[in-house]
């Protein structure tokens, strides 16, 4: 990012509506960096769960896709930490609260693929506007399976959400699978087939709409897979 010192600064950010979001419900959130993939285990050592939270597109070459070209930034630091936490905290048994980006990675780590641009005009999933407060406006329906983990901490079965990505889950991971959908068909969650496993991830922001009542998945992730 430009800052005072150069036009291209390297640095870490998070929205602090992450932080906020867990701290407002109990749990004490601590930033990490990227890491080299072979320090996964290492670093999540002493940890209690895992957040991974949004960010740029995966590199296609993840998931054995060419570019398509309609990628928005990658970063390979980032998809080599991500993907390696990501395998680490489920090898751990490490509760794990994986949202936009972070769903995403979690389906590739596992063997999953991603739809490069699921994008339609007319559809729940109109192309990214260039005006933030339309992005940040856009929501749309989804489904829940019921009995799953997501139902269970919505405590129903349809709820509506924000709609901030242009990329999506397209095979599910062996192991996994999908529990909540768009209008359009577009997997919104996913989670282990193993119900004991301690996984939540689902594809909009949450962090963005706790006053909507998302709050409820930050706190079943503090409290009831944290705990």
């Amino acid at each position: 990012m430009p800052t005072f010192l150069s036009d291209r600064t390297d640095l870490y950010t998070l929205g602090a509506e992450y932080p906020a979001a867990i701290t407002a419900s109990g749990g004490l959130p601590v930033l990490l960096p990227h890491h080299h993939a072979e320090d996964a285990f290492r670093v999540l050592e002493g940890f209690e769960g895992l957040v991974m939270v949004g960010g740029d597109d995966l590199d296609p070459a993840q998931y054995g896709q060419p570019d398509h070209g309609c990628n928005k930034g990658v970063s390979v630091t980032a998809d080599e930490s991500d993907l390696a936490l990501a395998r680490a905290a489920l090898e751990l048994g490490m509760p794990l609260f994986a949202i936009c980006r972070g769903c995403q990675v979690l389906n590739v780590a596992m063997g999953g693929t991603l739809h490069q641009d699921m994008t339609r005009p007319g559809t729940v999933h109109e192309p990214i506007s260039s005006v933030p407060d339309e992005v940040l406006a856009a929501r749309h329906t989804i489904e829940i399976e019921p009995g799953s983990r997501l139902a269970k901490a919505y405590g129903t079965t349809a709820r509506t959400v924000n709609t901030i990505h242009h990329q999506a889950i397209d095979r599910v991971a062996p192991g996994f699978r999908a529990v909540a959908w768009a209008p359009d068909g577009i997997v919104e969650a996913i989670e282990p087939i193993d119900d004991t496993a301690r996984v939540l991830a689902v594809q909009w922001h949450p962090e963005k709409i706790v006053h909507e009542g998302d709050h409820v998945l930050f706190e079943h992730f503090v409290h009831d897979l944290v705990g």
